[in-house]
C-alpha cells in the first residue's frame, strides 16, 4: 500500500477577519450613506413640490423686528377685542385702534384732532391689563383729566413681560404719527429693573463705550423676523425640537452662565437660581408662577448675582435720558407701578409667605429692595426732567376692603387703576398748571434748564394748580 500523501495546512491568520470584518463596516456605510442620500434628495423634492404647489405653509411665529413681541398688531379698522379674566373667569371686552392701539379714539382722529391733548402710554401687563378700557388707569386718567377741563385723548399700548425699553419702543412711532403732547411710562417696579437685564426675544441695552446702544433681541421662543423660511421639512425638525423645550434650555443656561461670568460667579450660582425659580412655583395659586413673574424672579437674580442690581439701575438710567433726548419738546410723566409685596398691605397671602419661607430671602428684605428701587427711580426720573407721579403712598393710604391685587397672578384690580389714574391726571394737570403760569420747571425737576412746551395750548391756560 502506497503511504498517504501529506497535504501541508495553510496557516490560519488575524487578518482574514479583520478584513472581512472591515468590508462588512464597509458595506453597512456605503448602504446608510446611500439611504440617507436617498432620503434626503426625496425630501427636497417633496419639499420643493409642497413650495410649489403651496400647500402646508409653515407658521413660524416672527417677532416684531423693533419689540420682539407685540399683545395686538394692526388691523386697519377698529375692533373689539377680548380678553380672558383670570381672577373673574369673565370674558372682557375692550377697544383697540386701527393701528392696534387700546383707545375709544380712531387712528384718523389722534392724527387730526389738535384741541385735544394727547398722551400715549406705555408699560408691560400691568397696562395692558384685561379690564375694559374705562377701567384701566389709563381710561380712568383720560375721564378724570376731561373733568379737569383739560380735554384729553389717551391713546395706550402695552404686552406682557415688556421691558421699560420695548414699552417705550413700542409707542415711539404712534406718538410722532398722532403728534402726541405726553407720554405716561407705566414701570412696574415689581420686575422691571430685571427685566432691563433681559435678552430673550427682545430688544435691549448694550455696553457701546461709556454709554448703551439698543441691540436687536436674541430669538429663544420667537422666530427671526429678518430671516423668512418657507422649507417644510426644515419646520417639521424645528417644530419637533421646539416642543422639547431643550433650545429654550440651552439659551437660558447660556445666558446665565454669560452673567455669572461678568460678575466673577459659577456654574453654581446659575444651578442655585433655576432651582429657586423651581421652589417659588405654587400650587396655592391658579397661576403657579404667579409670585417669581410679578416678584420674586428680580428678588432671586438680584439675588444671586449682585452686580446686576446695579446694572440695571444704570441701564434704567440710560433710558430715561435716552426718552428725554428724544423727545425735548413732550411732557415726560413717569409713573411707577408698585407690586404687591411692596405696597405691603395686611394680611399678607399666606401663599406668598409660604413660598418665601423656601427661598434664600425674606419678605422684609424683599419689600426694603424694591422700596429703594423705587426711591431711585423717583431720583433718576426727576433728575432727567421728567414729572413723577408718587403712587406707592396713596396705594399705601387707601382704606377700602376691595383687593388692590388679585390673587390670581398678582396685577392690580380697577381699585388700584383708579388711584393710579386720578394721581397721573393731576400729575399732569399740575405740571400744565405751572407751565401756564410761568412757574419755573425746575420746582418738578430739578433741572431748571427744562422746560415743557406740549403745555403751551391755551387751554392750559385755563387750569388751577390742583392739590395732590
Amino acid at each position: 500500500m502506497s503511504a498517504p500523501v501529506q497535504t501541508q495546512a495553510t496557516p490560519h491568520t488575524d487578518g482574514e477577519p479583520r478584513a472581512r470584518t472591515t468590508g462588512k463596516a464597509k458595506r453597512i456605510a456605503t448602504g446608510l450613506l446611500v439611504y440617507a442620500l436617498v432620503t434626503a434628495l426625496t425630501l427636497f423634492v417633496v419639499d420643493r413640490g409642497l413650495i410649489a404647489m403651496n400647500l402646508f405653509t409653515p407658521r413660524y411665529n416672527y417677532g416684531h423686528p423693533t419689540v420682539g413681541w407685540v399683545s395686538a398688531r394692526a388691523t386697519g379698522r377698529m375692533v373689539e377685542a377680548s380678553c380672558p379674566n383670570l381672577a373673574t373667569g369673565q370674558t372682557v371686552v375692550f377697544t383697540r385702534n386701527e393701528d392696534g392701539i387700546r383707545t375709544a379714539h380712531s387712528a384718523q382722529e389722534l392724527r387730526q384732532n389738535s384741541g385735544a391733548f394727547k398722551i400715549a402710554v406705555g408699560g408691560d401687563s400691568h397696562t395692558d391689563l384685561c379690564e375694559p378700557n374705562d377701567k384701566v388707569h389709563f381710561g380712568v386718567m383720560e375721564r378724570e383729566l376731561n373733568s379737569l377741563a383739560l380735554p384729553s385723548a389717551v391713546f395706550a399700548f402695552g404686552a406682557g413681560k415688556y421691558s421699560p425699553l420695548q414699552a417705550y419702543l413700542a409707542v415711539r412711532e404712534p406718538m410722532e404719527r398722532y403728534s402726541a403732547d405726553a407720554f405716561v411710562l407705566n414701570l412696574y417696579t415689581g420686575n422691571d429693573f430685571y427685566d432691563m437685564l433681559r435678552v430673550d426675544d427682545r430688544p435691549y441695552f448694550e455696553a457701546d463705550g461709556n454709554g448703551y446702544r439698543i441691540a436687536d433681541p436674541v430669538w429663544y421662543q420667537l422666530d427671526s423676523p429678518n430671516k423668512k423660511r418657507d422649507s417644510r421639512v426644515l419646520f417639521l425638525m424645528e417644530s419637533a425640537y421646539q416642543k422639547t423645550g431643550l433650545r429654550r434650555v440651552l439659551l437660558r443656561v447660556h445666558y446665565l452662565r454669560d452673567v455669572a461670568s461678568s460678575q466673577k460667579a459659577g456654574v453654581l450660582a446659575v444651578g442655585a437660581y433655576m432651582n429657586d425659580l423651581r421652589k417659588a412655583a405654587s400650587d396655592s395659586v391658579e397661576y403657579p408662577h404667579a409670585f417669581s413673574a410679578q416678584m420674586l424672579n428680580q428678588q432671586l437674580f438680584f439675588h444671586r448675582f449682585p452686580g446686576s442690581r446695579e446694572e440695571s439701575v444704570r441701564r434704567v438710567k440710560a433710558l430715561l435720558e435716552l426718552v428725554r433726548q428724544q423727545n425735548p419738546n413732550r411732557l415726560l410723566v413717569m409713573s411707577p407701578v408698585p407690586s404687591y409685596q411692596l405696597v405691603d398691605r395686611s394680611p399678607v397671602d399666606p401663599a406668598f409667605l409660604e413660598v418665601i419661607g423656601k427661598l434664600p430671602i425674606s419678605y422684609e428684605s424683599g419689600v426694603a429692595e424694591e422700596l429703594e428701587l423705587y426711591q431711585t427711580l423717583k431720583r433718576m426720573a426727576l433728575e432727567s426732567g421728567w414729572v413723577f407721579v408718587d403712587n406707592l403712598p396713596r396705594l399705601r393710604e387707601y382704606q377700602g376692603t376691595e383687593r388692590l391685587y388679585n390673587r390670581t397672578d398678582y396685577h392690580i384690580e380697577p381699585v388700584a387703576s383708579q388711584i393710579i389714574g386720578k394721581a397721573q391726571a393731576h400729575a399732569i394737570a399740575n405740571a400744565c398748571a405751572a407751565r401756564a403760569a410761568g412757574t419755573p420747571r425746575s420746582a418738578l425737576t430739578d433741572r431748571p434748564d427744562s422746560s415743557v412746551t406740549a403745555c403751551d395750548k391755551p387751554l392750559a391756560q385755563r387750569l388751577p394748580a390742583r392739590p395732590r
